[in-house]
C-alpha cells in the first residue's frame, strides 16, 4: 500500500505541463569585438596597433612613409572612410579582408576572401587592415616597418630611354 502523500504528489499540479514550443531557449549573447589596444589610440604612435573604431577619430602615427596622422572619417557598412596626413594628404576607403599599403611615392591595396592574418612589417611601409566590422565598430590594424625607403619592389619605376647614336659622319 502506498502512502497517501505520494499518490497525491504523483499526478496533481495546479499548472498544465509545459509544451516543447513554450519552453524558452536562451540564445548566446553576441560577442563584443575586442582589439589588442582597445580604444587606446596613442598606442598607435609607434605605427603599430590594433584598435576599435566606431566613428571619427584622429590617430597619430610614427611618420613611416610620410604619414603622421590617420583620420578615420566614418565606419560604414563593412568598411571605413579615412584620410592620411603628413608629407601630403590622401583619402580613401578600406573594406574588411583588404590591406592598404602606403609608401614613399605610392600606395596600393589588395583584397582576398576570408579572414587574413595581420600584415608583416615592411621597412618604409605603413599597412592598414580591417580585421572585422560589426554593428558600426571596426577592428583596425596598423602595421609599420622601420622608417626609410620601401623595398625596391615598391620603388617607383623610372623610365629609361635609349638614345640612338647618330650615323658616323666622315
Amino acid at each position: 500500500m502506498w502512502p497517501l502523500g505520494l499518490l497525491l504528489l504523483a499526478g496533481c499540479s495546479a499548472e498544465p505541463p509545459e509544451s516543447a514550443s513554450e519552453t524558452a531557449v536562451a540564445s548566446p549573447a553576441p560577442v563584443e569585438l575586442t582589439a589588442a589596444n582597445g580604444r587606446d589610440y596613442p598606442a598607435c604612435a609607434d605605427g603599430n596597433c590594433e584598435v576599435l573604431v566606431s566613428g571619427p577619430v584622429e590617430i597619430a602615427l610614427s611618420g613611416t612613409a610620410g604619414i603622421t596622422k590617420l583620420v578615420v572619417r566614418a565606419v560604414e557598412g563593412n568598411g571605413i572612410r579615412f584620410e592620411t596626413q603628413g608629407d601630403g594628404t590622401s583619402s580613401g576607403s578600406l573594406s574588411t579582408n583588404c590591406v592598404s599599403t602606403f609608401y614613399e611615392n605610392g600606395s596600393g591595396s589588395r583584397c582576398s576572401t576570408g579572414a587574413q592574418p595581420a600584415p608583416e612589417p615592411t621597412d618604409g611601409v605603413v599597412a592598414m587592415q580591417l580585421a572585422e566590422v560589426r554593428d558600426g565598430t571596426a577592428i583596425l590594424r596598423v602595421v609599420s616597418g622601420k622608417p626609410g625607403p620601401p623595398p625596391a619592389s615598391l620603388a617607383p619605376r623610372i623610365p629609361t630611354f635609349e638614345i640612338p647614336k647618330p650615323p658616323f659622319a666622315g
